[in-house]
């Protein structure tokens, strides 16, 4: 039972508000026997010289000695728990300042990624957004190591530092307990390293989504300007050869069984023309799906290729 309560939280935390007190006042005790310790050295080597030669000269140095070895490793430790807690301190600011100010810049770059949108409408656009996207995961890239680094050191720095450093780090409000302060400086610092992972990995996300949707809309933009250019081309051949024609008003009785056979022949080549129409049509039907409004220039150039393909119909009645 007396085992279990020296390995409970609480006994050890006790313990260590006690040892932080101890580490606490040791400067100022210290400066406060230094008239003391200094008139002791003073007296002891007055009793010493009029004791020279004797035992008792012999005994009484190897006492001064060893009181002056205790008082000097004293202020070391003293001198040393004191640099300890400084660099803790002034360690603790850098760590909650970088936290900060790289929680500030993930913000700011999800809603820099966010203005990227919305899609293009053509492929010349989207591809300039996919410029633009490139550059922004060079920036993620170059940042990666400062954030992994960060959030490395935060780690290091909360399971090496012992509560006894983390309690004097944490100077607001002081009515709370040692242990209690040492608790909050732990907690502030490591929910600050959760955010920031947190809003990491979904900047990292979020820009891994957007670029499947560049890639898709550029995809699909592609295959559309295809499909536009090569309709034109086959309307433009179709278009050549009816242009030649005589119009039907000026032709002759025996030029209209010829004429005829030209309009038969045309109708047969522009015939499959029509799942060229079609295909065209359901890209930019499948693109208006993806949530991409098309550019007037599509919107232009489907419009003309429809009513030429229209008008070379009526013109093979």
């Amino acid at each position: 039972m007396q085992h279990d309560q020296c390995c409970s939280p609480r006994f050890k935390l006790k313990m260590l508000h006690r040892k932080t007190y101890h580490v606490k006042d040791l400067q100022g005790e210290i400066e406060a026997h230094t008239d003391i310790y200094h008139n002791l050295d003073e007296n002891g080597q007055k009793v010493l010289r009029s004791l020279e030669g004797s035992d008792d000269a012999a005994l009484l140095q190897r006492r001064l000695d060893t009181m002056n070895f205790k008082w000097s490793e004293l202020r070391k430790k003293s001198l040393n728990i004191r640099s300890h807690l400084e660099a803790s301190s002034d360690q603790w600011k850098r760590l909650h300042l970088s936290l900060q100010e790289l929680l500030v810049w993930l913000q700011l770059k999800d809603d820099e990624l966010s203005r990227q949108a919305p899609m293009g409408g053509d492929f010349p656009a989207v591809q300039k957004q996919n410029d633009v996207h490139r550059a922004f995961k060079r920036e993620l890239k170059t940042k990666e190591p400062v954030i992994m680094s960060t959030l490395e050191t935060v780690r290091i720095f909360l399971t090496e530092q012992p509560l006894e450093g983390l309690e004097k780090l944490y100077q607001e409000p002081r009515e709370l307990p040692p242990e209690e302060r040492a608790q909050n400086v732990t907690r502030l610092l490591r929910k600050q390293a959760e955010e920031v992972n947190t809003e990491w990995e979904k900047l990292n996300l979020h820009s891994a989504d957007w670029q499947r949707k560049i890639d898709e809309a550029l995809a699909r933009l592609q295959e559309l300007q295809e499909a536009t250019d090569e309709l034109d081309l086959k309307l433009r051949q179709a278009e050549v050869i009816k242009g030649s024609w005589q119009p039907v008003g000026d032709l002759l009785i025996d030029s209209l069984q010829d004429h005829l056979e030209k309009v038969k022949v045309l109708r047969g080549e522009i015939t499959p023309l029509k799942e060229n129409v079609s295909y065209v049509n359901d890209l930019a039907r499948q693109l208006t799906t993806l949530g991409i409004q098309l550019s007037p220039y599509n919107l232009s150039t489907l419009e003309d290729l429809n009513t030429r393909w229209k008008l070379l119909q009526v013109g093979t009645l």
